[in-house]
């Protein structure tokens, strides 16, 4: 590629004291996201109108990825924008890990132009896209857009560089916390579970016991045999509350998230619409990538909006498994309404929720009981 016009002297002093200045509490970051958001700001505030980090998606199919992070933006049109393997200038820059850029997007031809009406949407005249690189793999890449004629010049380039390298240090330290700290929390939640069932279990399943053993011999006194009975009901549901306790305690964090999130989800249908909503966590080990998760929790709110809107129903159950063979996750959501007309066509938000689920090669079921109820249903893969 020609080496651009180069920046007037001054303008590259300029650049140079503000990267310095801003891109030196990148690393300081513990936290993905901040890290992230971070660098997009520095950018925007030196570099250029709008910026974005184009992450790879482990659960998009052929590889792509997806934009993040937008800052400068003034539409919606490049948020969460899936970026096929080397198409536009950022796709290019996955493929080859090294700076680009374009000085005129519209008339370069050393890029597709897949994305020309979302580009032009934004105002973008030029654009500069760095890779994010740690250990010899791309985490993503640094796009950073103009809105004015012009050229990049090479100081702004590498300085570009520098903030894209420091991101990456800082991702890799955030990632690294995040797993620490999740392998500490499950640690010490796995030692409450064990500590809760020698402990609590056994002085419950002793009273139990006893309570039995008293019945036994309360002979033909019917107030004192109802009262042992009572007793020994109420022990036996603090016995199944405490298992419930322990599995929450000992679910991955993965499956955690998942399952407080789906809880509050069922919790606020309840709270709506009076309907009581359960949740049923079948599987306590899941392991689940973060956009697995969010299209999963995305998904039952669309079906509890469903049931709330058409179904007209008494009880709602959400619940929540792992088959084995193929590795699946699969949620449904049970009603016992009034069911569906069979080939009804779905509405618009079922089928963007079908479409998300397919982009992960995962599918979406509904089906009609024909005593009445729907269960609608979605695998993905694990």
């Amino acid at each position: 590629m020609d080496e651009p016009a180069p920046v007037p002297r001054d303008d590259r002093a300029a650049t140079l004291r503000g990267l310095v200045r801003e891109h030196a509490g990148l690393a300081a970051f513990a936290d993905r996201d901040r890290a992230w958001r971070a660098c997009v700001d520095v950018v925007t505030r030196t570099l250029g109108d709008v910026a974005w980090i184009a992450e790879l998606d482990p659960d998009v199919p052929d590889g792509g990825a997806v934009l993040r992070h937008l800052h400068g933006d003034r539409t919606t049109t490049l948020h969460a924008l899936h970026i096929p393997p080397g198409h536009g200038l950022t796709g290019k820059v996955f493929d080859l890990a090294r700076a680009e850029w374009v000085d005129d997007y519209f008339a370069a031809a050393r890029i597709t132009h897949t994305f020309d009406t979302h580009i032009a949407d934004e105002g973008i005249r030029r654009l500069l896209a760095v890779p994010v690189v740690a250990d010899g793999r791309t985490l993503g890449v640094l796009g950073v857009g103009v809105r004015t004629d012009g050229a990049f010049g090479s100081v702004a380039v590498g300085h570009a560089t520098t903030v894209a390298d420091e991101v990456a240090r800082a991702v890799e330290v955030a990632d690294r916390a995040r797993a620490a700290r999740d392998a500490a929390v499950h640690a010490e939640r796995s030692r409450l579970a064990a500590e809760l069932h020698d402990s609590v279990g056994a002085l419950l399943f002793s009273i139990g016991s006893g309570m039995a053993g008293l019945a036994e011999s309360a002979g033909a006194d019917p107030v004192l045999r109802a009262r042992l009975d009572q007793l020994r009901s109420q022990a036996a549901e603090a016995s199944t509350a405490l298992r419930d306790s322990m599995r929450t305690l000992r679910a991955s964090p993965a499956a955690l998230e998942l399952a407080v999130a789906l809880r509050a989800d069922c919790t606020a249908f309840t709270e709506r619409t009076g309907t009581p909503a359960e949740l049923v966590m079948l599987d306590d080990d899941l392991t689940l990538a973060p956009t697995r998760r969010d299209i999963a929790v995305t998904a039952v709110r669309e079906a509890l909006h469903n049931v709330e809107k058409h179904a007209g129903a008494h009880g709602v159950v959400v619940s929540v498994g792992r088959r084995r063979t193929p590795e699946r996750l699969t949620v449904a959501v049970t009603d016992d309404g009034v069911g569906i007309t069979p080939g009804r066509p779905h509405g618009i938000g079922l089928s963007t929720t079908a479409e998300a689920v397919a982009r992960v090669g995962g599918r979406l079921t509904v089906a009609g009981d024909p005593d009445g109820g729907t269960t609608w249903r979605i695998e993905l893969p694990c």
